[in-house]
């Protein structure tokens, strides 16, 4: 049994996330504003605040230091054609998907190396690739990609391994919550449960195999 941290489990991919470590017999510690329907310890918390941030580093220190992954997934999407990008959406935008991650990881660091714990940034094929109406968000995932890279080499002369996970469109609100826009067909879309449980597989793998950038896209 590991002890997995995941950020963002109130809906969407964290939650499969949590979820499917539950189902595998792991011990879950979620963080996320809202407290979802599993049964998890849980931090509640505001990730794109300062005071937030330090509040979780508080308490995995005192409650959690024994983890053995830290899954970085919570997430936010901006669809805004360039002349409409708002300011006060990309600070937080870039808050919620590029510092929380690094604060973490730079705060937990040597309980992480300690425990020789591992770390997943779900990131996205955004990250590699530009969409129209996606420059603030694109530019926050391909942020995410460097934080990878970086943390690759700090962490090369120890055990942990830095996986970044980069998935295409998957069924979820994230869409809905940036444009206001209600999808309808969902065809195509990958299913966020057997993305979590393809994260977990590559969890599992030896610790001296590190998946270090994965791309998972749509077919």
């Amino acid at each position: 049994m590991k002890t997995i941290i995941i950020t963002g489990v109130s809906n969407g991919l964290g939650y499969q996330l949590a979820k499917k470590a539950l189902d595998a017999g792991h011990r879950v510690v979620g963080i996320s504003r809202s407290i979802p329907d599993l049964k998890i310890e849980h931090i509640k918390a505001d990730l794109t605040e300062e005071d937030g941030l330090n509040a979780i580093v508080k308490t995995i220190k005192e409650k959690y230091s024994k983890f053995d992954v830290l899954i970085n997934c919570a997430g936010m999407l901006s669809v805004k054609p360039l002349g409409k990008v708002d300011y006060t959406e990309t600070l937080n935008l870039f808050r919620l998907n590029v510092i929380a991650p690094l604060f973490l990881v730079s705060e937990l660091v040597e309980i992480i190396k300690s425990n020789e714990a591992d770390i997943v940034n779900i990131g996205s094929t955004v990250g590699s690739k530009a969409y129209e109406k996606q420059a603030a968000y694109g530019a926050s995932k391909w942020a995410v990609r460097g934080l990878n890279q970086n943390l690759q080499l700090e962490f090369k002369n120890t055990k942990c391994r830095v996986i970044g996970f980069n998935p295409g469109g998957f069924k979820s609100n994230f869409f809905e919550k940036a444009t206001g826009t209600e999808n309808n067909d969902w065809s195509g879309w990958m299913n966020p449960s057997e993305i979590a449980e393809f994260i977990l597989q590559i969890l599992a793998l030896p610790k001296n195999m590190e998946v270090s950038d994965i791309n998972l896209n749509r077919k």
